[in-house]
């Protein structure tokens, strides 16, 4: 009926027409409803004990990217919801933080995007979220998996309407953000749904905007719509340079994830971006704590004590960011893919937009360049991550084995994958992709030379695998 591959680790996502289909979206929206309100029942004021429709009331808001196949999955997502007895209000073409935000300042039960975030055009899938944007995953996930492969749906006769919050989210980031000089900015959409929204709430908060591939087009003709690779950034660098602008900002096909360029065209990693957060979130709230996945730098773990924080290591991923900074009751989170967590006057999900209004908050007080900000923090020599193929039922036996290789030879980490010390301030980390078919593999060091020891010993056994394939 449906494939268990594409129920990940905190979404689901799958390849179109071949895993995720109009068809698919209709059982994932049975299995989700059937799994809200087996949860939300008992947290329900009951109404006649006779009559059928006691949980309908359950509110569900559901949200697409722009991808050519969204519409049809978006549309059997919701028809499969209705039929359990869900409510739905449908916001349409959205970022996803925008539909977290409905979620959030709406009182709804639940939400849903359909989106396949960065992933390429030939991608679609579910991110699932409950009350206040608190995100549908591991167990929990497969908890709607198995309703779905055991067929046992709720029924029931939802209602469907649509609405429009636009108003309500400008009004709570003005509510927020006030700037004190304008900045000219050149932002780039990558084609993703953020172009709709996040060119026009830059322009009422009063900046000059330059727009690069704001269109949406689910095909992504221009590049990848992943700024966390640094190569689909290039044509926004050559832009920043070209029209002077004095910081560029990148966001992924949902609209969740940034990166940033600055007026010299430079690219600033979410190490380097969570320091500047880090640093000024701590200037208000001295001790507070900072959750960060073990794919981030030692220096950004080193500068939160420093700066007398609390820095707290997870799991890479953003439900498990978020899942930590709530046990934590932490003042800010992210990650190396770009998520970022800004609770402060806020709510505690990740949204990019508010990420970006808070980096273009700290640069326009600061009387300085963008590339100025960043040039205090420590520099590091690090590879980019390599993300070689490996097959969904294989990676997870390689990790084992690299994980008892590495961990009897140098001080390791291992709440997810593992991240081996090798001294003087080298590391590096090896992992599965949550996401997709691949393993992950980071190294960082404080010197090339060390880096590059690093390297040899990482990559020399990693290649021993005759399962990963480097070409893909």
């Amino acid at each position: 009926m449906i494939d268990q591959e594409i129920f990940r680790a905190y979404d689901i996502r799958g390849t179109y027409p071949e895993q995720v289909n109009a068809e698919v979206g209709e059982l994932i929206g049975k299995g989700f409803g059937t799994y809200l309100r087996r949860k939300l029942e008992d947290r329900r004021p009951k109404t006649d004990e006779n009559s059928n429709d006691q949980n309908s009331n359950i509110k569900v808001v559901v949200g697409m990217d722009c991808r050519t196949h969204s519409p049809e999955i978006h549309e059997a997502f919701i028809n499969g919801l209705l039929s359990t007895g869900c409510d739905v209000t449908n916001i349409d073409k959205c970022p996803s933080p925008y539909m977290y935000f409905v979620n959030s300042n709406g009182k709804f039960d639940a939400g849903c995007a359909i989106t396949a975030s960065h992933n390429p055009k030939e991608f679609n899938g579910f991110k699932l979220i409950t009350d206040n944007a608190h995100a549908v995953f591991g167990d929990e996930l497969q908890k709607v998996y198995q309703i779905i492969e055991n067929g046992e749906f709720a029924e029931g006769s939802g209602q469907k309407i649509s609405a429009d919050y636009y108003d309500f989210y400008v009004q709570k980031i003005k509510s927020i953000f006030s700037f004190y000089r304008p900045l000219k900015i050149v932002i780039d959409t990558g084609n993703g749904i953020a172009g709709i929204m996040y060119p026009k709430v830059l322009r009422e908060l009063g900046h000059e905007i330059v727009e690069l591939f704001t269109d949406c087009d689910g095909t992504f003709p221009n590049h990848e719509a992943d700024p966390v690779k640094e190569e689909n950034t290039e044509d926004l660098k050559k832009k920043v340079i070209e029209v002077g602008a004095d910081i560029g900002l990148s966001f992924d096909g949902d609209g969740d994830r940034l990166a940033i360029i600055t007026e010299k065209g430079e690219y600033i990693t979410a190490d380097k971006l969570l320091m500047l957060l880090s640093k000024d979130v701590l200037s208000r709230n001295s001790g507070g704590s900072i959750v960060f996945t073990v794919a981030c730098s030692q220096s950004l773990f080193d500068l939160i004590k420093e700066w007398g924080g609390k820095p707290i290591m997870c799991e890479v991923g953003h439900s498990y960011v978020e899942h930590a900074m709530a046990k934590s009751n932490a003042i800010l989170g992210g990650e190396q893919s770009g998520h970022f967590f800004l609770p402060e006057n806020y709510f505690p999900y990740d949204d990019a937009l508010v990420t970006a209004l808070r980096t273009l908050f700290i640069l326009s007080q600061s009387n300085s360049t963008a590339s100025a900000l960043f040039s205090n923090f420590p520099k590091v020599f690090a590879i980019p991550e390599i993300r070689p193929f490996c097959p969904d039922d294989k990676k997870f036996d390689i990790l084992n084995d690299v994980k008892k290789y590495f961990s009897d030879k140098y001080p390791s980490i291992t709440i997810d994958g593992i991240r081996m010390d090798f001294g003087k301030g080298g590391w590096a980390g090896i992992r599965v992709s949550n996401t997709s078919p691949r393993i992950s593999i980071i190294m960082e060091a404080q010197t090339p030379e060390h880096l590059e020891e690093i390297k040899g010993i990482v990559l020399a056994h990693m290649k021993t695998y005759s399962e990963i394939d480097w070409t893909k």
